[in-house]
């Protein structure tokens, strides 16, 4: 039976999450990041899903043969969880499984929904890159550290701020564990580049540029101080993108990352919630 633990249970399913190549996961269950974890029994469970609030997207582990999940899932989704994305403002669902036959049993189960799908790249570190990038006068880069987020100096501190909290359970949990960089011109955050998501020595990159600053090479440049940082202290980075998105491989390569490996992701629309008769 397909039930969501509470987050005193995460540890339940440490051994499922353990061998995952995706992070996220991992953060999730280790109590750095948000989410939510459904498992097919609550006090043996063979299989998890969870629901990485960062990404907002399901990554789904385990026994691929899990009955539970493969009879019960696409209901339990209809609903439970769908209504419950619907309240945050999220229509779509989207899904990864951690292995070749995950995928297969994804669209197994999900064979009533219009459902489409990509791959993903990671990218980690296992060269270097001596490239340069060029930042004009006045503009800063500056380390996210307790003393610039406890100030409130910059004018759109907010912005960086609910970046923090999109991925972490609070801003005194990322403080100890994660860090990152901030491009800054005239007290005002125009690139930030931070940890999404951590286990132990890996760190997921999140880079954001403003509208109306892109294209300058602020994010390339508040990457490379990241990356830097990475190198010094020993830290594994770890750089998530679509095949779509050239850019952010560009960036990748010109940092010295190198593909690791890919995972498909799925996606389907949710299905309309019916108000509710009185």
């Amino acid at each position: 039976m397909i039930t969501e633990l509470n987050k005193h249970e995460f540890y339940t399913i440490k051994h499922l999450t353990d061998p995952c190549n995706n992070i996220e996961v991992r953060a999730v269950v280790n109590g750095n990041s948000p989410g939510w974890v459904y498992v097919d029994h609550r006090i043996r469970p063979t299989a998890a899903l969870l629901w990485i609030q960062g990404q907002e997207g399901f990554h789904i582990i385990g026994n691929e043969h899990s009955e539970s999940f493969r009879i019960g899932l696409e209901a339990y989704m209809t609903q439970y969880i769908e209504p419950r994305l619907q309240e945050l403002g999220v229509n779509w669902v989207e899904i990864s499984g951690e292995t070749d036959s995950w995928a297969d049993t994804i669209q197994e189960i999900f064979t009533t929904r219009d459902i489409s799908s990509d791959i993903q790249h990671v990218f980690t570190l296992k060269g270097n890159s001596d490239a340069c990038e060029y930042i004009e006068d006045k503009i800063m880069i500056r380390r996210i550290d307790e003393n610039l987020l406890n100030s409130r100096r910059l004018d759109n501190h907010s912005f960086l701020e609910e970046k923090i909290n999109r991925f972490w359970n609070s801003i005194d949990t990322f403080l100890p564990v994660g860090f990152g960089y901030i491009v800054e011109h005239n007290n005002n955050v125009l690139s930030a580049c931070l940890s999404s998501f951590v286990d132990k020595e890996t760190h997921a990159i999140d880079i954001e540029t403003l509208e109306g600053y892109k294209r300058n090479k602020y994010g390339t440049a508040v990457a490379r101080a990241f990356i830097d940082e990475c190198k010094q202290r020993g830290i594994s980075p770890y750089w998530d993108c679509s095949p779509e998105n050239m850019g952010s491989i560009s960036v990748a390569r010109s940092l010295g990352l190198t593909p690791c490996f890919d995972y498909k992701i799925f996606w389907y629309e949710c299905r309309t919630i019916m108000p509710k008769t009185t």
